[in-house]
Parts: C-alpha cells; structure tokens; sequence
C-alpha cells in the first residue's frame, strides 16, 4: 500500500468517526478533539473495588518496575512493608524477560538502580554516541506512523497492523491507569478517545484535583500503571508468538534460501545469477537463512566456495564482510527463505497466510507495546515517567535534589531532541 493510500484512508476513517459522532466531540486547544463518555464507568468501578488489593500489588510492581532500587526505596519508605522485597524480585524477573533481547553488560547497573527508566535513558546515551561515532547509525526514537518518508525519523507500520496495535496500546495503558485511580479512591470522571491532527487517542480521566490532593504513593502508583500494562501486554505475545512461530514451522517445508540481488564488486556479482535459490555450499545443505549463516561462519575470507544455485554449481572466492573483516562474505542481497506448504491445495495456502499474517501481527504488538511504554517513563514531563521521577525525588526530603531532578530532566529533553532530530539532518 502506497503512502497515499494509507494516509487517505487514515483520513477517511477520523472522517467517518468523526461525522457519525460530530455533536459529542469537543475540541480543546489547536489540534485535539476529543470525544468523553460514561460508559464503561460503572465497570471500571465495580471491578476496581472487587479486586482493590490486586490493582495495589499491580501499581507497586509497576514502580518497582519503572525505577527499580530507587523505586524499591521509595515503597518501602512509603509503605514500610517487607513484602517489597517480593515484589522486587518479580518486577525484575519481568524486565529480564521482556528486555532479554536487548539487555547487554553495560545496562545491567542502571537496571538494577533505576529500573526501565534508567534503561531507556542509558539506551538513547548509548544512541547518541553511536550517532556521533557513525553517522549512519539508525535513529533509537522515530515516530510509529503508517506512512512510510524517506530519511524521515518515522518507523514504518502497514495501515491495519498500525490500527490493531495502536488500539491495543491505548486499552491497556487507558484502563489501567483507570482501574488503579478508581482501586486508589480516585473518581474517574469520563473515558473516551479523539485526535490529536490525524493520530487517534485513548484517554481515561482521573479527577485531577483528588490527585494532586491525594498522598505521594497514590499519585505514583496512578502514573506507573499505563506502562506497567503495556509491558505485561508484550510479556504476554512472547507465549503467543511462539506458539505462532512453532504452528507455522509445522506447516510449511523450508526447501532453500532465496535472494534478489548481488552487491557490485563482490564475489557473487558476475558469478551468480542475478536471483535464484541456494540450496547448498561446497557440500552443505542451506535450508534456511540460519543454516546458511552457520554454513558461511565455518568459512574464512579467502576461501573457495562452491555455490548451488537452482541445481547449477558455482565457484567463487569469499571475500571480508564490510562490517566485520574477519567474517567471510558473498555478496549476496535480499535474502528470503523458499518454503513449500505441508498441507497441500487453497487450504494449506490460507492456514499459512493467516499464520504469517498473526506473527506480524503479534511482533508489531509485543515491539510497540515496549517503546511506547518505555518512551512514557522517560522522567520527563508531562510524560508519567516524569510525574513518577518528581514524586520519588520529593520523598527523600532533601530540597537541593529539585534541582538535581531538574537538571535530569532538561538533559534528557535535551538528549531525546538530538536522538530524533539530528539523524534526519546528517
């Protein structure tokens, strides 16, 4: 789907939502229109109030979580509760799974001190020097839209993926902010949804003044919950895309590794054909890109290879990988892997598309359900993460840390701002 198409039917979807309901929505400020409602209200407090100590025990694991031994220290100090320490050990034991692919050496501090907070401002840290290092580095914050610019600080997501996750996003982080202000004695005068220009909204609103009225712990646990949600939402599609992952490999044949290109001046060009599939290496079966990788790494640069290519053999010298001198490299370019469907016929072809189709899905919800929930705790306001790093900072009774809590703040700003923008100057 061309951009067009998918910021015309962008358009046409706040169009008709919009029409169809024009009397109850309300604009507010230059770009938002917002449309409140009650319904749903009753829900929200009845069940916040049957399960009142789960939600308590869900915002204090979303602290913990948030800002790890600072967030740890600020609820025992609040609470003076031993049963912290539990809660400790099962916040950390979620982050470890969640952020396992992307967790290295240099993170293991600042997890351990300041939680998911700390981490995402040491990854944009580490973003920075990268961009600075090597300026063709990929931006750590682009924006998630269903349109994809060139050299534009966007992350690209097809329209329908955009739409489910967005919606799912915005549920989870909405209603659990709901459900923990309501379990807090929190009123919660309305809920509803809108656009800021053409980028859909959730909201939940809390009684602003009940919260700025209300103690220190209340007020936190109420900010921490959103993306404490958002979190448990991609801790739940890891089970689910695995299950995906593995009905998927039972249902097709994976016969070779496709590819639709070869790089100039490297020993591929000229010598293979343009495209084709690779089905095996000097006497090595390449059945998926995985094995051909494993294939490849057994090689040096320098050696002569023997390449199959759609049942012809080809011979050629491997040269170094442009990234990594002593890897060994063909020069080859959009890899794919050739499969055949198991189940045979129209049937077999839908079970696989619609497999296919769930992990996209399920890989889009698990990736943005992290970011935007990660991107929420940078302590930065008005973002939650900012409100929560405020309240933490204010137990220690200490005034000359305003200032410090400040100073982190503007640095933050200020290394956010450089993350999005000056990758799209270079």
């Amino acid at each position: 789907m061309s951009n067009y198409s998918s910021l015309f039917i962008l358009l046409a979807l706040i169009a008709i939502v919009y029409l169809l309901d024009r009397k109850n929505f309300k604009k507010e400020g230059t770009l938002f229109y917002l449309r409140r409602t009650e319904k749903g209200l009753k829900f929200i407090e009845t069940f916040s109030a049957k399960h009142k100590k789960f939600f308590g025990i869900f915002a204090d694991l979303g602290i913990i979580f948030s800002f790890g031994t600072l967030g740890a220290w600020y609820l025992f100090k609040s609470k003076k509760s031993t049963g912290i320490l539990l809660k400790t050990i099962l916040s950390f034991s979620i982050f470890y799974i969640v952020f396992g692919v992307l967790l290295k050496t240099m993170f293991s501090g600042v997890l351990s001190l300041f939680g998911a907070s700390g981490f995402i401002v040491a990854y944009l840290l580490k973003s920075a020097i990268d961009i600075v290092s090597a300026p063709a580095a990929v931006a750590a914050v682009q924006f998630v839209l269903p349109v994809n610019i060139p050299n534009a600080p966007i992350f690209y997501v097809p329209m329908d993926l955009w739409l489910i996750s967005i919606f799912i996003i915005l549920v989870a982080h909405e209603f659990s902010h709901a459900f923990v202000a309501k379990a807090q004695g929190i009123n919660v005068k309305a809920l509803g949804y809108g656009f800021l220009a053409i980028l859909p909204l959730g909201f939940a609103e809390p009684d602003e003044k009940q919260i700025k009225k209300s103690k220190s712990l209340v007020k936190t646990r109420v900010y921490g919950a959103g993306s404490f949600a958002n979190f448990i939402v991609a801790l739940i599609t890891i089970p689910l895309l695995l299950g995906v992952i593995f009905a998927y490999s039972h249902s097709v044949d994976v016969t070779g590794v496709s590819y639709n290109g070869t790089i100039s001046d490297m020993p591929a060009d000229g010598v293979l054909p343009v495209s084709g599939t690779i089905t095996m290496i000097s006497g090595n079966e390449t059945r998926d890109i995985y094995n051909l990788s494993l294939v490849l790494n057994s090689f040096s640069p320098g050696d002569k290879i023997s390449v199959t290519v759609d049942g012809a053999d080809y011979d050629l010298i491997l040269t170094s990988n442009p990234d990594n001198e002593s890897r060994a490299f063909v020069g080859i370019s959009n890899l794919e892997q050739e499969t055949v469907n198991i189940i045979p016929g129209r049937i077999g072809g839908i079970i696989v598309s619609v497999l296919l189709y769930l992990a996209t899905l399920l890989n889009f919800i698990f990736g943005l359900n992290l970011g935007i929930g990660l991107f929420n705790l940078l302590p930065i306001k008005p973002l939650d993460g900012g409100f929560m790093f405020d309240e933490i900072v204010k137990a220690t009774g200490m005034s000359r840390l305003k200032n410090v809590a400040r100073f982190v703040s503007i640095s933050v700003l200020i290394l956010l701002m450089f993350n999005i923008l000056v990758p799209f100057v270079l």
